[in-house]
């Protein structure tokens, strides 16, 4: 009798410890489906919290569909300055003489001759050499042709196409810089920084340079209206950079609120309402890309029907050599102008500079010249250095101030 119950005892406790077992497993896997939840909850809170307290990345921008003389070019550009690099010859030391432009056909490009200054001779197989190497990768070594000057060390030409496009001389001896001009006498530039909207702590850095510029904002932009109101209280002007369609749509977005070519009339004219409307204080409008748009004579004078009833100008960014708006804003008496250079095309400081003094050249030639930068912090960078040499070269004005 005795064993019989010790028996039963001992299967109660057997039981008793699996049904315990089994109880301590059921609460752990709730622990861990609890845990599991709240982990990805907190992963998913923080996936789409990202998504809008960092602003996503700038739009790219377009200077002229990829081919041409003058994508060549800013392939040669890049070449010539790596090399002057490569010779120790200082930015200072090279001034750009003349920027032309040229047209043969269809094809425009602006032809640049560059007065470079020696501060030692070099050996003239030494700058063939530099030049040769980097050039070559991109022009036949026929199209490089090196001609010695009376008073210049060296004298290369280069060709494009057959196409001259640069000139550089070399100047034996450093030559007296020409006196400043006064100011009332200094050519005029504006510079535009485009693409503006989706990072305002970029869009302060530009603010608080000390320097007269005009921006562009894209409309739709998670912080059009913010910065815009900003840009109004600095007393700077401010355009509506308007997207239009590019020769590479769709595989390139022009991005939100685009005026593309297939749109009928209204629904073209709507989206460009809804765009002027959606930056406040827009004294004028400039396209971001566009190059297959601009070249469209009927819709460009569309959309500028609306401009010149809301009293705006426009700036051609000129994304395309085949653009028509000067025409269609000739035709409409638009106030109206265009870019002559892209000072960021290349992310590089060098390359900048480079190009700033190519706006220069363009301005002391023509009385006036455009300039268009981006919120880049190594354009912000170049500008902040670069501003009282160019303030001292010429007179810095808002963008209103060059249309005509």
């Amino acid at each position: 009798m005795v064993s019989r119950r010790r028996t039963t005892n001992k299967k109660r406790r057997t039981g008793s410890k699996k049904a315990s077992q089994k109880k301590t497993a059921r609460v752990g896997l709730v622990v861990f489906g609890l845990v599991f939840v709240g982990v990805l909850g907190f992963a998913l809170y923080r996936f789409f919290t990202s998504r809008h307290t960092h602003p996503p990345l700038l739009p790219i921008f377009e200077a002229y569909p990829s081919q041409g003389v003058e994508t060549k070019i800013k392939q040669i550009d890049r070449c010539i300055y790596d090399a002057l690099l490569a010779l120790n010859i200082p930015s200072g030391d090279v001034t750009f003489k003349t920027v032309e432009p040229k047209r043969d056909g269809e094809e425009l490009w602006d032809f640049s001759e560059l007065d470079i200054l020696l501060p030692t001779p070099l050996p003239h197989n030494n700058f063939k050499e530099v030049f040769l190497s980097r050039l070559s990768e991109h022009i036949p070594k026929k199209s490089i042709q090196f001609a010695s000057g009376s008073r210049q060390e060296l004298i290369l030409d280069l060709y494009i196409n057959r196409r001259h496009t640069h000139r550089l001389v070399f100047v034996k001896l450093r030559e007296k810089k020409p006196a400043l001009l006064p100011p009332s006498s200094l050519p005029k530039v504006a510079i535009i920084i485009d693409d503006l909207g989706y990072d305002e702590k970029i869009a302060s850095k530009f603010l608080v340079l000390d320097g007269v510029m005009s921006f562009s904002v894209l409309p739709h932009s998670p912080f059009q209206k913010s910065i815009a109101t900003t840009i109004h209280h600095t007393g700077r002007d401010i355009l509506l950079h308007l997207p239009m369609e590019p020769v590479e749509y769709p595989q390139v977005d022009p991005g939100a609120g685009a005026l593309l070519s297939s749109m009928a009339p209204d629904d073209l004219l709507d989206q460009l309402r809804r765009n002027l409307d959606a930056v406040p204080f827009a004294v004028g409008v400039n396209n971001h890309m566009g190059s297959w748009l601009t070249q469209d004579p009927a819709k460009m004078r569309q959309i500028f029907t609306i401009l010149k009833k809301r009293n705006l100008f426009f700036i051609d960014s000129l994304t395309s050599p085949r653009s028509c708006c000067q025409r269609a804003a000739r035709l409409l008496k638009l106030k109206f102008a265009q870019r002559h250079v892209f000072l960021d095309h290349v992310q590089d400081p060098n390359a900048i500079r480079f190009q700033i003094k190519r706006l220069i050249s363009i301005a002391r030639k023509q009385g006036k010249a455009i300039g268009i930068g981006h919120p880049y912090p190594t354009t912000w960078e170049v500008l902040n250095e670069e501003l009282p040499n160019i303030e001292s070269q010429v007179e810095l004005v808002r963008i209103s101030e060059l249309v005509g």
